[in-house]
């Protein structure tokens, strides 16, 4: 395996997994935001409304705060 993706031997496994599971809820949003532009899901402003889009963004920012964390001295 690559030096810079072998990160658990560094921080161990749990920081690992709480690092991958922020990263992918991010992304999973991100996807949701992706293909609600071209139609294909309904968007996040007619699933929350404008006042609501805060809902999915914290979301989106505690999973990048997350795994920012996790993947510290990595």
């Amino acid at each position: 395996m690559l030096p810079a993706f072998d990160c658990t031997a560094e921080i161990g496994w749990f920081r690992t997994t709480l690092g991958l599971l922020g990263v992918t809820i991010a992304v999973c949003l991100l996807i949701w935001l992706v293909i609600g532009w071209f139609g294909w899901v309904p968007t996040m402003v007619e699933v929350f409304g404008i006042a609501g889009m805060r809902t999915p963004a914290s979301f989106a920012v505690g999973g990048l705060l997350l795994a920012a964390i996790s993947f510290w001295k990595c």
